[in-house]
């Protein structure tokens, strides 16, 4: 099926990765929990408290975030061909505008965590499919961690995992394509890539 629209994640694919998230929950204190989930059952002064802890990296990832190798070069080439892109992240709007503006990055839809239900649920790349009027087959989900795998795995479109040099781990194999550089998503978006 033809690509009609690429989705990215950002941190770790539009951007240099800049998150370590063991170090977020170690200091939240939460344990090898997700952070938004726990997020999702935490009422009261735990949910500000683990929200002020998660607002302290985000801050920091703007103030530090740098464009992905190849990405500048990549998300030209899509607007040169009419291709459009669409941006699905678990950080905060406030975040993901900070990030946009200081890199000067421009996508047809922005899906933060605020949106809905978050990756690795289905329905933000479904919504986005939608308002492209594409197909789900028709999109292509490109990002560097589990749940932006699994989310394009639940929402039955292929998807490109970027290794960013780092060995490919066990729950990649839910990918449709392993790729070492943003560069080939170009390939998986003629056809040739396999």
């Amino acid at each position: 099926m033809k690509i009609k629209g690429v989705i990215f994640d950002m941190d770790g694919t539009i951007t240099a990765p800049y998150f370590d998230f063991n170090k977020i929950r170690d200091e939240a204190g939460i344990g090898d929990i997700d952070m938004l989930d726990y997020l999702g059952t935490a009422v009261g002064v735990e949910h500000a408290r683990v929200t002020a802890v998660l607002k302290k990296f985000e801050d920091a990832g703007v103030d530090g975030a740098e464009l992905n190798h190849g990405a500048r070069q990549l998300l030209d080439e899509l607007a040169r061909r009419g291709m459009p892109t669409a941006l699905l992240t678990r950080n905060t709007r406030r975040s993901v505008d900070g990030v946009c503006q200081k890199l000067n990055l421009k996508f047809d839809i922005t899906v933060t965590r605020e949106d809905g239900p978050h990756k690795p649920a289905p329905e933000p790349i479904w919504d986005i499919a939608r308002r492209w009027g594409a197909e789900p087959g028709e999109v292509l989900m490109v990002g560097d961690y589990k749940w932006d795998v699994l989310c394009a795995k639940n929402a039955g479109v292929p998807s490109a995992m970027l290794t960013n040099g780092e060995p490919v781990p066990d729950w990649a194999s839910d990918a449709t394509y392993i790729i070492e550089t943003l560069a080939e998503v170009i390939e998986i978006v003629e056809g040739r890539k396999s």
